[in-house]
């Protein structure tokens, strides 16, 4: 049986450690404030969040590591600043409507170097048997970044959101590109995977600088 719960406000509340799955929750107009949702020691990804939509709520302050998010579906997400997400995996995830800066990032650098190289390597793993990781072709974002996400896993909107593979990097040796289209390449350097997509967030600000840079290298034959 589901879950429902609408309009309530979580503060502080601190789930910390593996062995722990959140599944079968429907959540309506629901506050996260300095919430923590994190485990530092386990590359099994024990700790999940699993069959659960999320909808028109909001989180400020809240730190989230080593989470393993399935079959997740959050329309409408406000965020008071960057979120980021860090060493966590994703299947069957959608992101739609209005949603607020965040970015995926590798494990804490704080971490043991031998914890995260387990990390590491089990996010790569992970991936191989995943169809499809992320869905943010109908998202409305202010700021995004998910270059810890294999890009080719992405399902995306072509109009705003640009597939990037490694050899951009070589094809791009010595040539000045414009600031975001800098940006997206130089993400090659932090994520071990092959390709990424990059975003120009349509409730941005820069929006329109972000999508000229982007389209640079479409046309140049450096994007899809």
């Amino acid at each position: 049986m589901r879950e429902q719960i609408g309009g309530q406000t979580f503060t502080r509340l601190r789930q910390v450690g593996s062995g722990r799955a959140f599944e079968g929750l429907d959540l309506e107009r629901v506050k996260f404030d300095s919430c923590i949702l994190a485990q530092h020691d386990d590359p099994g990804f024990g700790l999940a969040v699993r069959d659960v939509t999320i909808n028109r709520s909001s989180a400020a302050n809240c730190s989230v590591h080593g989470v393993r998010f399935e079959d997740v579906t959050v329309d409408g997400l406000s965020l008071a600043k960057l979120h980021q997400l860090a060493g966590c995996v994703f299947k069957h995830v959608t992101l739609k409507g209005r949603i607020g800066p965040l970015m995926t990032v590798p494990v804490n650098y704080s971490i043991e170097e031998h914890v995260q190289a387990a990390f590491n390597a089990a996010i790569e793993a992970y991936y191989r048997d995943v169809d499809w990781a992320l869905d943010i072709s109908a998202a409305e974002f202010s700021d995004a970044d998910f270059y810890m996400v294999p890009g080719h896993l992405v399902r995306r909107d072509p109009e705003t959101q640009f597939l990037l593979h490694r050899d951009v990097v070589d094809k791009t040796q010595g040539v000045e590109l414009p600031v975001y289209a800098g940006i997206a390449v130089s993400r090659f350097e932090l994520t071990p995977f092959d390709s990424l997509v990059a975003i120009a967030p349509r409730r941005s600000k820069n929006f329109a600088q972000y999508l000229a840079d982007l389209e640079h290298l479409r046309r140049a034959g450096l994007a899809e």
